[in-house]
């Protein structure tokens, strides 16, 4: 029968080393691995600014073109009424006319002494019309006739009252006016009575006016 183990001995010295082993040989490549996931892109580099250029050769200077032929005149063109044209007229009367109670009454007239062309006056109502634009003077004379109580008389711009005359004498008594207006082509001008003017052979009933200036 075996008998029982018996104690571990000592350690025994280390041995001497051993000469190096020579390199085995190259293994065989293993398989690819998956694809890692991709990175996230990095930020946009902005580069310093670079160095200026030198200055370039001046270009040369083109040849002068040649003047082109100038055009024809051209014709002048239409305006709303005519801004050279002369614009005057002078109206009388030497008729009778009835007593007027309401001022708002256009005293009309009976004959032209003055009309210059394209002056536009309605004898029948008195009243010019604008066809210019521009600056206006206006004159009025006329006398008040004895029996009539008043005479009471306006010069008006289309509905307004510019100036006004007013006489209340028992005898023959003249009456004028004037005024500078500034009109607009198709303003109307006129004069408005109330009571009742003089009348003779002399035309001493009278109403004139013309352009000063146009616009």
């Amino acid at each position: 029968m075996p008998g029982p183990v018996g104690p571990m001995g000592p350690y025994g010295q280390p041995g001497s080393k051993g000469e190096p082993g020579q390199d085995g040989e190259i293994g065989p490549s293993g398989p690819m691995g998956e694809r890692g996931t991709p990175g996230k892109p990095g930020d946009d580099g902005i580069g310093l600014p670079g160095k200026v250029g030198p200055r370039g050769t001046p270009g040369l200077v083109g040849a002068t073109g040649q003047t082109g032929v100038r055009g024809q005149k051209g014709e002048p063109g239409e305006t709303p009424g005519d801004s050279n044209q002369p614009v005057a007229f002078t109206v009388t009367r030497s008729g009778a006319l009835d007593v007027s109670t309401d001022i708002n009454t256009r005293l009309p007239f009976q004959q032209t002494a003055t009309l210059l062309p394209g002056t536009s006056f309605d004898l029948e109502t008195g009243t010019f019309t604008s066809s210019v634009s521009g600056t206006y003077v206006f004159m009025f004379s006329m006398s008040k006739y004895p029996s009539s109580s008043v005479l009471y008389v306006q010069l008006r711009k289309n509905d307004d009252v510019v100036v006004s005359g007013y006489s209340s004498a028992s005898h023959w008594e003249p009456m004028s006016g004037s005024a500078v207006l500034v009109l607009q082509q198709g303003d109307t001008v006129y004069l408005t009575m109330r009571g009742r003017v003089g009348y003779a052979s002399n035309h001493d009933t009278s109403f004139s006016g013309f352009l000063l200036y146009p616009e």
